[in-house]
């Protein structure tokens, strides 16, 4: 059984790597490569697998499944794929839970439907982004000629915290000048004649042919995953997708999600009432975490998921109506 690699570190222990992740699903299974950001999807009779070879001599291992074929192609694949390796220490130290989350900002995700309200007072606005210490910022424009405007709002926020800058705009001919903004990761064009994905100047530039009237719809989807240290730290003591992450509506309305119902804010208020005030509402659901939601607890994707559902009380913990199924492993 196994590789000439396998057979020649009979002596050694099986250890498997504390950055790979095992999350065990209903009805499939995952490991998060937190190193290289990936994600695999593993059948749950391989996690059972991993979990009674870790820690065990490699020739014990040979010698007990010897005549199981499944067992061979595990043990194949996960040599092939690095997430085990061998070595005369039987245990090396697991990944802690405790979240390494330590930035100080108030909020650190905030996706923004621009409005004329908001252009109009647009230095209260950024000054509030700035003390917010917001680090990844969305804009939305529904404009179908906004080029100068934006030009003005990313003057306004050139001394923000923000690093990480998304936009979404009707289709129309760029700037050249936006290019300059080296913090701008990508461009959404709806209302284009054609669908197309472009990378020009270290910027993503995706075509959609529809509108804008389910951009923000909250709907799983598999881009919507986070795999790294820090957002897995971050999901084991929170709610990843809520955490510190804020809606604000064309009425400068701060929520949790483009269909919140609730304002727990205004972005135009005093930065000291959206502080002490808004965010301590916002923060009730962030440490509601996946863990304690269904069907999030049976989830393969409940430690890296980024979907901003805003879980409702059920009769034991909270529950969201996601259009993905785990039990099925289908999306409704």
């Amino acid at each position: 059984m196994g590789s000439i690699y396998i057979q020649s570190n009979k002596d050694k222990y099986v250890n498997f790597f504390s950055c790979c992740i095992l999350v065990r699903g209903f009805e499939r299974s995952t490991i998060y490569d937190i190193q290289r950001e990936t994600i695999e999807f593993i059948p749950n009779t391989l996690i059972d697998f991993v979990e009674d070879i870790k820690g065990r001599k490699v020739s014990d291992v040979l010698e007990e499944y010897k005549f199981n074929k499944i067992a061979k192609e595990y043990l194949i694949f996960l040599e092939k794929k690095e997430f085990i390796f061998y070595s005369s220490n039987p245990s090396f130290p697991e990944l802690s839970d405790i979240s390494i989350n330590e930035d100080t900002s108030e909020i650190l995700f905030a996706t923004v439907v621009l409005s004329q309200h908001i252009y109009d007072n647009m230095d209260t606005f950024a000054e509030n982004i700035q003390q917010l210490g917001i680090r990844r910022l969305h804009l939305h424009i529904d404009n179908e000629s906004c080029m100068e405007q934006l030009l003005e709002i990313l003057s306004a926020l050139e001394y923000s915290r923000v690093v990480n800058l998304s936009l979404s705009f009707p289709n129309q001919k760029i700037n050249n000048r936006v290019y300059d903004n080296k913090r701008i990761t990508s461009i959404t064009l709806f209302n284009s004649p054609r669908k197309r994905s472009v990378k020009s100047n270290d910027i993503i530039k995706n075509y959609i042919t529809c509108d804008d009237s389910k951009l923000f719809l909250t709907q799983f989807n598999l881009y919507d995953i986070a795999i790294s240290i820090n957002a897995y730290n971050v999901a084991k003591n929170y709610n990843l997708a809520l955490f510190k992450t804020i809606f604000i509506d064309e009425d400068g309305n701060i929520k949790h999600n483009f269909s919140d119902k609730n304002s727990y804010g205004n972005i135009l208020d005093n930065f000291e009432e959206i502080k002490t005030s808004t965010v301590k509402k916002l923060s009730k659901l962030w440490n509601v975490k996946r863990d304690d939601i269904e069907p999030c607890n049976v989830c393969e994707f409940r430690y890296c998921c980024t979907t901003t559902y805003i879980p409702e009380k059920a009769n034991i913990g909270y529950k969201v109506n996601c259009n993905y199924n785990p039990y099925t492993a289908e999306f409704n």
